[in-house]
C-alpha cells in the first residue's frame, strides 16, 4: 500500500506538471504534448484507482480491527498519509494561486488572458480566488485536525518517558539486558563519577542500595517537546490563515488629490466594502529617475533621455477615523503603509480631468491698466478640495478643464478654471484661463464681477491626479507572526538540543554505565567512550558486555 501511495504521489505530480506546462508555459501545444498528457493522465488514473481500491480494503480491515467507529476515525485522521496528501494539495494550490493565476481579477481579465474556455473553468473551480475557496479552507482545517490528533496520539508516551517519575530506572540486572552497558574499573568514588556526569551537562540523581550505588542522569529533556511546539506554531499560523481566508478583504480605493474616501471595491469588482476609516490623499507625486537619484544623494549619470522618465509614484495620505487624523505618512510603489491590520499599497494613478494645484497672481483691477507692477498684490496657491485665504477673501477651485481648446487632449495642457471667491459675505465666480488675454476677455464679459476689485492670472498649474490604492485587510496577521516566531523557537528546541540519558551502577571498583540519545546516538556513544578513556581516574581497560 505504501508503494501504491508513493506511486500515486509521483504520478499526480507528473500529471499536474504536464497540465501546468500546457496551460501557462507552452505557447503552442502539439501532438507530442497531447501524447505526454495522455501518458501522464493514464498513469495518474491507474495509480489513483489502484490506491483507492487498496485504501478501501485497508480501511475496511482497520474498521474490523478496531471494531469501533470513533477509534477508526481517530486513527484515520491522525495518519501520516493523510498529512502528506493534505500538505501536497495545499502546496499545489498555493503555487497556483501565488505564481500562475492572478487572484481576484474581474472575469473579463481571465477571458482576455486565457480565453473564454479556460476563464470559465478558472471561475467555476475558484482558481481566481484560491485562498478563499471552500476546498482550500477545508484542506487547511483538516491538516490542523491531523496535527492535533497526531500530537494527542503520541504526546502521552513521550511525556511518560521524559517527564514522569517512571523514567528514574535503576540499572539492575533486568534493565541491564536491554541497555547493554559498558563496564570499566574505577576507584570506588561516587562523587567523582557524579562530577564527571555533571561536567557533561547531565542532571544526576543518586540512590544507594546495599553495596550498590545507582546513578541516573539526563539533559536536554525539553527538546522532546520541540516537535509539539512546532505543531502548536503551525496550528497558530493556520488559524491566522483561516481567519484571513474567511474574514480578510482586498480591494481598490480610488482617491483624488485633496479628497477622502472609505469605499473599497474588491479586485474582482463584484463586491463593495465600507472601511472603518477614511483615506485622504493630500498630494500625489511622480518621481523621476533624476529625482530618485537626488533623494539618494547621488547625481544622475544615466541616459539623459530617461532622466525625466517615471521611476516611481507616491501619495501623501492621512487616515481619518471618527473625524480626526489618527495616522499619516507616504505610500509609494513597493513601500506600503500599515495601519493596524490594514496594509495600503500604491497600485495605480491617473488624471481626474480637473485642476490639482494652481498658483495665481492677484492684481488690483483698477490700478492694473495704469501701473501693472503696483497693481500686483501677491500670489496665492490653491489645491483641489482645499480653501485658501488671501487678504479679505476665501478662495477655492470650483470647476476646471485641462484643455480649453480640446477637452479630450489631456497631454497638452491649456487649462481654464472657475475660482469660487467669498468676499464680504458675497460669492463670486472668477474665471482664470491659461492665456492672460483670454482671462481679461472672460473677466469683463461677466457683469456680476463689475464690483469685484481683483483679477487673477495663472502663474502655475498642475492637473489633479487620482491615486489608486490597494487595501488589504488581514485580521490573522498577528496570529501568523506570533506562530512564525513560535515556529522558529520550536525548530531551535527540536534541532539544536538533544535529549540524552545515562544509567550507571557502582559496585565495588566496577562501574557499569549505559547511555541513550534521542538523536545522533552513535556519535554520542563514541564521544562518551572517548571521554571515559581520557579520564585520569578511569582505567582504559573497559569492555563492552
Amino acid at each position: 500500500m505504501l508503494k501504491g501511495y508513493a506511486f500515486l504521489i509521483l504520478s499526480s505530480v507528473f500529471f499536474l506538471g504536464v497540465v501546468i506546462a500546457g496551460l501557462f508555459h507552452l505557447k503552442q501545444v502539439g501532438i507530442h504534448y497531447f501524447a505526454l498528457l495522455f501518458v501522464s493522465g493514464f498513469l495518474f488514473a491507474v495509480s489513483f484507482l489502484k490506491f483507492l481500491w487498496d485504501s478501501l480494503r485497508a480501511l475496511y480491515r482497520d474498521y474490523k480491527k478496531f471494531n469501533s467507529l470513533p477509534v477508526f476515525l481517530f486513527e484515520f485522521f491522525a495518519s501520516i498519509k493523510l498529512a502528506i496528501f493534505l500538505m501536497i494539495a495545499i502546496g499545489i494550490l498555493s503555487m497556483l494561486g501565488s505564481t500562475y493565476i492572478e487572484q481576484n481579477r474581474p472575469f473579463e481579465f481571465y477571458v482576455n488572458k486565457y480565453g473564454p474556455a479556460k476563464a470559465e473553468w478558472f471561475w467555476k473551480l475558484w482558481l481566481n480566488d484560491v485562498f478563499h475557496s471552500w476546498y482550500y479552507i477545508l484542506f487547511v482545517a483538516l491538516l490542523a485536525l491531523n496535527l492535533i490528533l497526531c500530537s494527542y496520539k503520541r504526546l502521552p508516551s513521550v511525556w511518560k518517558h521524559t517527564f514522569s517519575k517512571e523514567r528514574f530506572q535503576k540499572l539492575d540486572e533486568h534493565l541491564e539486558k536491554h541497555l547493554k552497558p559498558i563496564e570499566v574499573k574505577i576507584n570506588p568514588d561516587k562523587e567523582k563519577v557524579i562530577r564527571f556526569l555533571q561536567s557533561k551537562g547531565f542532571k544526576v540523581y543518586a540512590e544507594e542500595e546495599g553495596n550498590r550505588i545507582y546513578l541516573y542522569g539526563e539533559k536536554g529533556k525539553y527538546s522532546r517537546l520541540g516537535v509539539y511546539v512546532v505543531h502548536i506554531a503551525l496550528l497558530v499560523i493556520m488559524a491566522g490563515g483561516l481567519i484571513d481566508g474567511l474574514f480578510g478583504k482586498r480591494g481598490m480605493v480610488i482617491v483624488p488629490e485633496g479628497a477622502r474616501e472609505n469605499i473599497m471595491t474588491s479586485l474582482s469588482q463584484d463586491k463593495v466594502y465600507r472601511l472603518p476609516f477614511q483615506i485622504k490623499v493630500n498630494a500625489f507625486h511622480i518621481v523621476s529617475y533624476e529625482e530618485e537619484a537626488k533623494r539618494k544623494g547621488k547625481e544622475f549619470k544615466g541616459d539623459p533621455k530617461v532622466k525625466d522618465a517615471i521611476a516611481s509614484f507616491e501619495s501623501e495620505i492621512e487616515i481619518i477615523e471618527n473625524g480626526r487624523v489618527v495616522a499619516k505618512g507616504t505610500v509609494a510603489v513597493n513601500k506600503p503603509f500599515e495601519y493596524g491590520t490594514y496594509r495600503i499599497f500604491q497600485a495605480s494613478y491617473g488624471l481626474t480631468g480637473s485642476a490639482g494645484y494652481v498658483k495665481l497672481s492677484v492684481f488690483d483691477r483698477r490700478v492694473l491698466p495704469e501701473d501693472p507692477q503696483r497693481a500686483l498684490l501677491g500670489t496665492v496657491e490653491l489645491r483641489a478640495g482645499q480653501v485658501a485665504e488671501f487678504k479679505d477673501m476665501l478662495l477655492s477651485i470650483d470647476r476646471s478643464v485641462l484643455n480649453l481648446e480640446n477637452p479630450e487632449d489631456t497631454e497638452h495642457l491649456k487649462p481654464a478654471l472657475m475660482i469660487k471667491v467669498l468676499k464680504d459675505g458675497k460669492s463670486y465666480d472668477v474665471p482664470v484661463i491659461y492665456s492672460p488675454e483670454l482671462t481679461i476677455f472672460a473677466f469683463f464679459q461677466l457683469r456680476e464681477l463689475s464690483d469685484f476689485p481683483y483679477i487673477f492670472f495663472l502663474e502655475d498649474f498642475r492637473p489633479q491626479f487620482f491615486s489608486g490604492l490597494q487595501v488589504s485587510y488581514s485580521p490573522g496577521t498577528t496570529l501568523i507572526w506570533g506562530g512564525s516566531i513560535l515556529l522558529v523557537l520550536g525548530l531551535v528546541l527540536a534541532f539544536y538540543t538533544i535529549h540524552r540519558k545515562v544509567w550507571a551502577r557502582i559496585e565495588g571498583n566496577s562501574l557499569k554505565i549505559s547511555f541513550w540519545s534521542h538523536k545522533l546516538r552513535e556519535e554520542f556513544r563514541r564521544s562518551f567512550i572517548k571521554d571515559l578513556e581520557e579520564l585520569g581516574y578511569v582505567e582504559k581497560n573497559f569492555r563492552e558486555r
